[in-house]
C-alpha cells in the first residue's frame, strides 16, 4: 500500500527504544486504508447494541459494513480523511497486519518533537493557530490529511485533528484506559503540546481518536 511506502525513518533517543530506528507513518491512517485492512483481516459486522471494534453507533462514523459483499466501506469522498470510531484493540489488530504496531507515548513525543524534550509544538515554541492546526472546533470535524504543514521530519498531523492511540495505559498496569497524544479538531489548544497525554477507555471508538502505526527498522 502507498501509505507504507510514505513511512519517515527515525531514530527515537528513548530508554525504551534503545536508539533503535523506526519507521513512522507521514499521515494519520486513512478511511480507505482502514477498510482495506479491515477487509484483509475479515473484520466481523458490529452486531447489537455494543461494539468490538468499531463503534458504529456514532452516527458521525465514517465506516459502514455492506452485507450483501461482506466489506467495510467509506465513502469515496472520505477515503483520504483520518479514520476515526476505531477502539483500541482495532487501532492494535490493523496496525499489526500492516506489519507495524501503535508507538510508546514515549516514543510520539520524540518523533513530535524531532528528539527535542524541550520543545512545545510539532512545529516549534509558536502559539497555535487554525493554519497550523485542526483544533478547537475552528473546522468542525476532521479534515483530510496533509492539509496543515507537516513536521521538519515530514510528519503531518501531530498535533490536532485527531489524537493517536499509544501503547501505554493511562495510570497504573491495570487501568483499562489508553495514553491518547495529539490533540484533535475538538479539543483546544493546551492538548496540542507535545507533552500533553490523556486517557480514553480502550473500548471506546470516539470522533476524536484515530492511529498512527509504526514499525521497528
Amino acid at each position: 500500500m502507498q501509505y507504507l511506502d510514505e513511512a519517515v525513518r527515525f531514530v527515537p533517543r528513548t530508554r525504551r527504544s534503545g536508539g533503535r530506528p523506526l519507521r513512522v507513518a507521514r499521515t494519520l491512517l486513512t478511511c480507505g486504508v482502514a477498510v482495506a485492512v479491515m477487509n484483509d483481516l475479515e473484520m466481523p459486522e458490529e452486531a447489537g447494541p455494543a461494539y468490538r471494534h468499531v463503534n458504529v453507533h456514532n452516527p458521525r462514523c465514517p465506516l459502514s459494513f455492506d452485507r450483501e459483499r461482506q466489506r467495510w466501506t467509506c465513502s469515496p469522498a472520505l477515503e483520504l480523511y483520518p479514520v476515526w470510531a476505531l477502539n483500541w484493540a482495532a487501532a492494535q489488530a490493523i496496525s499489526e497486519r500492516l506489519g507495524g504496531r501503535l508507538p510508546w507515548a514515549a516514543e510520539w513525543e520524540r518523533f513530535a518533537s524531532n528528539n527535542d524534550p524541550a520543545r512545545i509544538y510539532p512545529w516549534g515554541d509558536a502559539a497555535p493557530n487554525r493554519s497550523l492546526a485542526n483544533y478547537d472546533e475552528h473546522y468542525g470535524g476532521p479534515s483530510a490529511v496533509g492539509c496543515f504543514p507537516p513536521s521538519e521530519t515530514g510528519l503531518s498531523d501531530l498535533a490536532g485533528n485527531l489524537g493517536e492511540w499509544c501503547l501505554d495505559r493511562f495510570g497504573d498496569a491495570n487501568s483499562l484506559e489508553r495514553v491518547v497524544k495529539g490533540g484533535a479538531w475538538s479539543k483546544d489548544a493546551g492538548h496540542l503540546r507535545i507533552s500533553k497525554s490523556r486517557g480514553k477507555w480502550a473500548r471506546l471508538g470516539t470522533t476524536t481518536i484515530g492511529l498512527r502505526p509504526v514499525w521497528e527498522d
